[in-house]
């Protein structure tokens, strides 16, 4: 295994575009992490002529009381294999519900905080199993095509180069590694309880394994590969029609031509509903897109219907003009949080804030952050949008309005991020 996996990681390190290498490491202390970690070591001591970092974070979710006490001796484990190794812990109220997609959502944007302070890419250890067990819940979900890709071995996301070199490979593989070399890791015990979805899919894949069906997890793979492999045709066919037909605007708003919208939703009510949904969150802020079926009803009403206005994932659509304009409402906006100079935030779910100085989000109040002259494609909306854009109170007290720009979300943002003082990229995912 360490060869295959020297050989794939040494062609993931080629294809960037940066001489040097930084990465960051999640680390969980679980035996897929510690796996990848020993990997890692054995790749650099390898491959000693790459100018390659590594920076394992180990996420202490707080969750168990052995929790803290587990974090240090991960760290201690990979500080003697000579990595620098931080400890990020996650605080405040935990929910009362749906505690593993909480973790998770804070595991993530912690990681995501340290690779951007790097400007690094983020190493994960999902490996193939983990994948199948991914597209079994979201078939279960009746995801659309998006969602039936699965998890990516390499992809952008948040202007973040997410890298999973492990996907490859099965569990079996990594226990056999772990256990061949005597490596130490930690089990959550929340892993074996059934009332977790990840851990009872794991559970229905077995059985499903066993009694039936023996090669589930890799058919499931296969399936991801040609579904990514199609998606990106149809990205591609789409591409022209989406630059034509669709304005992205940096202050955070869109607008499609209507009926060029109609012709191709009557060729395709599934390439409609993906755009769409697209736009929707990218100017809402979502993580995902809205449910095919309310994006499919929203669609139907305003193109057949005298429907003019309608609501749909924090986004208000107007219709005017032989367009669709879709603007963020006024709710749901953490207008409180506090900024650091020199680290990279995410406001909002669509922005990424970049300053130098330090202080706290506020709200414009009314006064125009983007000035929209008479002949701007949003300037009847220019209240709404400006509301909806935060300015930063400094610790002296000054109010500095953002610059505000816009960057593909499958891109390296950290490569484009200026040195303004408080500035705000949109992050277009339309063509995602």
């Amino acid at each position: 295994m360490i060869g295959t996996f020297n050989n794939h990681f040494k062609q993931i390190c080629i294809n960037l575009n940066p001489i040097k290498k930084v990465f960051v490491l999640g680390l969980s202390g679980g035996m897929d992490s510690m796996a990848l970690l020993y990997l890692l070591k054995n790749f650099l001591e390898s491959n000693k002529s790459f100018d390659t970092e590594i920076f394992p974070v180990i996420i202490d979710h707080n969750l168990r009381q052995e929790s803290s006490k587990e974090a240090h001796e991960v760290e201690n484990i990979a500080k003697k294999l000579g990595f620098k190794t931080s400890i990020k812990k996650i605080c405040g109220k935990k929910p009362t519900g749906n505690i593993q997609n909480w973790a998770r959502k804070k595991r993530r944007d912690l990681l995501c905080e340290a690779t951007h302070k790097l400007s690094a890419n983020l190493l994960l250890a999902h490996h193939l199993d983990d994948q199948a067990e991914t597209l079994f819940m979201r078939f279960k979900k009746k995801s659309g095509l998006d969602g039936l890709q699965g998890m990516q071995s390499i992809k952008f996301w948040n202007g973040i180069l997410i890298i999973r070199p492990l996907l490859v490979f099965k569990k079996k593989q990594l226990r056999t590694f772990i256990n061949q070399n005597n490596i130490n890791f930690f089990e959550d015990s929340s892993n074996t309880m059934l009332k977790f979805e990840r851990v009872e899919t794991r559970y229905l894949l077995d059985k499903i394994s066993e009694k039936k069906w023996p090669n589930i997890s890799q058919e499931l793979n296969k399936f991801s590969n040609t579904n990514t492999m199609l998606l990106k045709k149809i990205k591609a066919l789409f591409e022209d029609w989406v630059s034509e037909n669709i304005l992205i605007d940096k202050t955070g708003a869109a607008r499609v031509d209507l009926e060029n919208l109609k012709t191709i939703f009557e060729k395709s009510n599934f390439l409609t509903i993906n755009i769409i949904g697209k736009i929707i969150q990218t100017v809402g802020g979502k993580e995902f897109p809205p449910k095919r079926r309310k994006t499919l009803n929203l669609i139907s009403a305003l193109l057949y219907s005298n429907s003019r206005n309608k609501t749909l994932g924090n986004v208000k659509i107007f219709q005017k003009n032989n367009y669709l304009f879709f603007v963020r409402e006024l709710r749901n906006l953490n207008l409180n949080m506090q900024i650091k100079k020199n680290k990279n935030y995410i406001f909002d779910g669509r922005y990424i804030i970049v300053s130098s100085e330090s202080g706290n989000l506020v709200s414009s109040n009314g006064n125009d952050v983007s000035r929209f002259s008479n002949k701007h494609p949003f300037f009847e909306y220019r209240d709404i949008i400006n509301n909806t854009i935060p300015c930063l109170s400094t610790l002296e007290g000054s109010c500095i309005k953002p610059h505000l720009n816009i960057i593909e979300v499958n891109s390296n943002i950290n490569e484009k991020l200026n040195k303004k003082s408080f500035s705000l990229y949109l992050m277009n995912k339309v063509l995602v």
